[in-house]
């Protein structure tokens, strides 16, 4: 895909931001979003590192994770970046002590020119026109980078990627880990942690999603289980 498809796809996310005030799996979301989020959200709370003082959520779209980041870590310096411009307007209102702007992380000129103590790239990648591209250019400002994307091991995932409306006009995609990994250590870390979390999948009825929610802490400890069936994966990256 060439850069013109990023341009589209921003372009839908405003769109997101201007009919519903924010994005759909974040705004007004329902139970099934809600929980898959919670659970996204305490897997990076988990993995940040306790000597962190510094921190930048790459792609940080309307402001709510990031707005969950800084209640989290008060002290922290956080910075946000995307390069939609609506919603970096939604994130400056949501999260006022954060500090965002606009940027590409496809294009390393417009990225912060610093080097942060972690990075967040969460439901990113899989937007990207170039996902390997946008790691290599988050490796030189990120000591620790943690990516959580949608488990692309996961066969029904990618059956949803072909037939869902959402997704398809939103342009997502899904990875194995395996090329994940790859594309980590190319851009230079050589201690990455893998796993899988999460099996409500986003949008889904009410009810079979308390069901499955029910379950899910025990499925989570079932390794085949879950690197095949869980709803995203984790990568924790250190150089």
């Amino acid at each position: 895909m060439k850069n013109n498809n990023l341009k589209s796809n921003v372009g839908k996310f405003n769109d997101d931001v201007i009919a519903h005030g924010g994005y759909q799996y974040t705004t007004n979301a329902p139970y099934s979003s809600v929980v898959a989020n919670q659970r996204m959200t305490e897997a990076i709370m988990a993995r940040v590192p306790k000597s962190a003082r510094n921190l930048i959520d790459i792609g940080c779209g309307d402001g709510t994770y990031t707005a969950e980041l800084v209640r989290f870590f008060p002290d922290m310096e956080i910075i946000g970046i995307d390069p939609a411009l609506d919603a970096i307007s939604l994130a400056q209102r949501l999260a006022p002590s954060a500090t965002f702007t606009v940027a590409n992380l496809l294009e390393p000129a417009t990225l912060p020119q610093k080097v942060f103590d972690v990075g967040i790239i969460r439901g990113v990648i899989h937007h990207l026109p170039n996902g390997e591209l946008g790691i290599m250019n988050a490796a030189p400002i990120c000591k620790t980078l943690i990516i959580v994307e949608p488990n692309g091991n996961n066969p029904i995932l990618k059956l949803i990627e072909k037939t869902s409306r959402y997704h398809i006009e939103h342009e997502e995609q899904s990875f194995t880990s395996r090329k994940l990994d790859t594309w980590c250590r190319s851009a230079g870390y050589g201690q990455i942690q893998i796993d899988y979390i999460g099996f409500v999948p986003m949008f889904f009825p009410t009810l079979p999603a308390k069901i499955i929610h029910f379950s899910q802490p025990l499925l989570e400890q079932i390794y085949p289980i879950k690197k095949y069936f869980a709803g995203q994966v984790v990568l924790t990256c250190n150089k």
